[in-house]
């Protein structure tokens, strides 16, 4: 069953999807393609609601918002749908759609007069196609299409024709964006007197758009070719090029396209002294100004009539119209000193939000200055108490003096570490330890100075001798020390001890006694490396609080010259690595100890450092990692 719902829910998603789609697509051609597109969109985004599918929401919304504008001329919710798409995709982090979104609320702001708003939603909207190389190339067009058109109609011709052009070069599918961008540019040498080049644009964006079959586009660019030939005082070639853009915008029944227009038509009649074919059109644009409430073009209808009828002594309904000019005015004023007076507030609550932001950025500014001080700070302390640690570590000069071949792979997760090694002489004995104390990091160098104290305390002052006496020693102490809450914090580690009447140097037979905590010595024989692969006693306890506090065992080791020694924390067999993310393990480490343990000893710690950087890879360490080798 809930496989039948995740199919449902996937089939529905891919429908709105599919029709967000062919919308999209077809947003500079509503008629085409889509039968009844503004019912469909509502039921696709009453789905997507239901689905909880916001990008199918943002989507519809989005389409929706340019259909209200376009066919419905709902200006107001126009604006309401494409706000709440950009709102949408910056939910999603989509900067793709919200840059389309952007570009659509230019056009609408473009369109109704507010060219401050779409300067900066077209701007802010193709700053994501002017930094973005893989996408769609209708959308990029388009978005050249926007930005040059706004900077048209801000009289800014310099910019608008450097976005035209550029768009035109990109102009390679043939789509109605294509027709689109080339009527545009026609319009601005249109608008600076370059008529020649201005007809040439616009043919060209009409054939592109008759192949596209794209009647809205068709009825622009024919309405445009009107423009061209009126400025020429070629009133009949205008007035056909405007009834054939007539009679397509009416069949499609946009009126607020059929409106512009019907107020061509009429201009032209009053350029071409034809007043009673002037007056038929103004009335017949009045009537859809009316139905579609377009205010700002009604005043120019009702002036324009006045005057006509005034021209043609019917004096009674001049003043009618005048009338109606005046009262239109008195309410556009008062609607205008509206508008200024929100879009003060706007901005007095906009200013009152950047004087927030500002502040709380020169917050955030001195919290980051003090946080940086202060981690310098705390970073030159973990330097500082690094320089220590490393200086209680044992020397590579005694380890030189005591020892025959070894080699030491200390890598700290941090900068101090957990993990140590330390040795010391006393009454003719070598004493090493390679330990895993509580933690890493700080915690764990504290922990690590006080266990490297405790085992100097043991032999140095106690004159213990035995290595597993000394382990008794140390726990009892950390105990004492700070295991009376019931803390278990401690060490794990190995203590070997070596008589200096039978030092390694000489080549003999070496006394070697020890101690394990948990940590496991191994000792590999050249001589036959099949079985003399020893994982040598330990006791399953810690130096410390633990379930079990036996006395730690003695343990000797019966080595051969030519023997190879390993201790070793648990660090390195515990670093997540490898294809899937997993632990070395112990069993891989000790395999890998025994098949480098023929080549020189110097050379087995580059060895493993190179196995541990390729296990790792580009996952974090997660332990402190200590491992040596000392050839016997």
């Amino acid at each position: 069953m809930q496989d039948g719902n995740t199919n449902t829910r996937e089939q529905q998603i891919k429908a709105i999807d599919a029709l967000n789609d062919l919308v999209w697509q077809q947003r500079g051609n509503p008629a085409a393609a889509i039968d009844n597109p503004m019912q469909k969109g509502a039921n696709a985004l009453e789905q997507a609601l239901a689905l909880n599918y916001l990008f199918g929401v943002a989507r519809c919304k989005l389409n929706l918002g340019m259909g209200n504008f376009i066919v419905q001329n709902n200006i107001p919710l126009a604006f309401q749908l494409l706000n709440e798409a950009v709102q949408h995709f910056k939910e999603l982090n989509d900067k793709k759609w919200i840059a389309n979104a952007l570009l659509m609320l230019g056009i609408v702001n473009n369109s109704t007069g507010n060219s401050e708003a779409a300067l900066y939603n077209a701007v802010k909207g193709f700053e994501f196609y002017e930094n973005t190389t893989n996408t769609d190339i209708q959308d990029l067009t388009m978005a050249y299409y926007v930005i040059g058109t706004v900077y048209k109609d801000l009289k800014k011709y310099t910019e608008a024709e450097k976005y035209l052009s550029a768009g035109v070069l990109n102009c390679t599918s043939g789509t109605s964006w294509d027709g689109r961008i080339y009527t545009a540019l026609s319009n601005i040498y249109n608008e600076t007197g370059k008529y020649k080049q201005a007809l040439e644009l616009a043919l060209k964006s009409l054939t592109i758009l008759q192949n596209e079959q794209n009647n809205l586009g068709i009825s622009r660019a024919l309405n445009d070719i009107g423009i061209i030939y009126k400025n020429l005082n070629n009133h009949s070639k205008a007035l056909i090029y405007f009834f054939e853009s007539l009679k397509i915008r009416e069949d499609i029944g946009v009126k607020p396209f059929v409106l512009g227009t019907i107020l061509e038509i009429a201009n032209t009649y009053i350029q071409a002294n034809n007043i009673n074919e002037a007056l038929i059109y103004f009335l017949k644009a009045e009537t859809i100004a009316l139905e579609t409430n377009h205010q700002v073009r009604l005043s120019s209808i009702y002036q324009n009539v006045a005057n006509l009828y005034k021209l043609i002594n019917n004096y009674a309904e001049a003043l009618n119209y005048y009338e109606k000019y005046i009262q239109l005015a008195i309410q556009l004023n008062n609607a205008d000193k509206e508008t200024k007076i929100n879009k003060l507030q706007n901005t007095l609550i906009q200013e009152k939000e950047q004087e927030i932001e500002r502040l709380k950025n020169v917050e955030l500014k001195n919290a980051y200055t003090l946080i940086s001080e202060k981690n310098k700070e705390i970073t030159d302390s973990i330097q500082y108490a690094c320089r220590i640690q490393t200086a209680l570590l044992v020397p590579h000069s005694l380890l030189k003096a005591n020892l025959n071949e070894y080699f030491v792979l200390f890598n700290p997760k941090d900068i101090v570490s957990g993990d140590f090694y330390w040795a010391t002489e006393h009454n003719n004995k070598f004493y090493l330890a390679v330990c895993d104390s509580t933690g890493h990091g700080v915690p764990g160098a504290f922990m690590s100075l006080l266990n490297m104290g405790f085992l100097s305390e043991a032999i140095k002052e106690k004159n213990i001798e035995q290595p597993n006496q000394v382990l008794d020693y140390v726990r009892q102490r950390l105990i004492n020390s700070i295991g009376s809450d019931g803390q278990q914090d401690g060490m794990d580690g190995i203590l070997i001890c070596i008589e200096q009447t039978s030092n390694i140097h000489k080549n003999s037979n070496a006394k070697i006694t020890y101690a394990a905590a948990n940590n496991q010595p191994i000792l590999i024989s050249p001589s036959n490396l099949e079985t003399n692969f020893i994982q040598l006693p330990k006791d399953k306890m810690p130096i410390g609080k633990g379930e079990k506090n036996q006395p730690f065992t003695l343990h000797t080791i019966n080595a051969q010259p030519g023997d190879t020694l390993y201790l070793y924390t648990d660090g390195y067999a515990d670093q997540f690595g490898g294809p899937k993310a997993k632990k070395f393990k112990y069993k891989t480490l000790n395999e890998l100890l025994l098949k480098i343990s023929t080549i020189h000893i110097n050379e087995q710690a580059t060895v493993l450092n190179q196995q541990l950087q390729h296990w790792k890879g580009n996952l974090e360490q997660v332990d402190d990692i200590l491992i040596i080798g000392i050839k016997l």
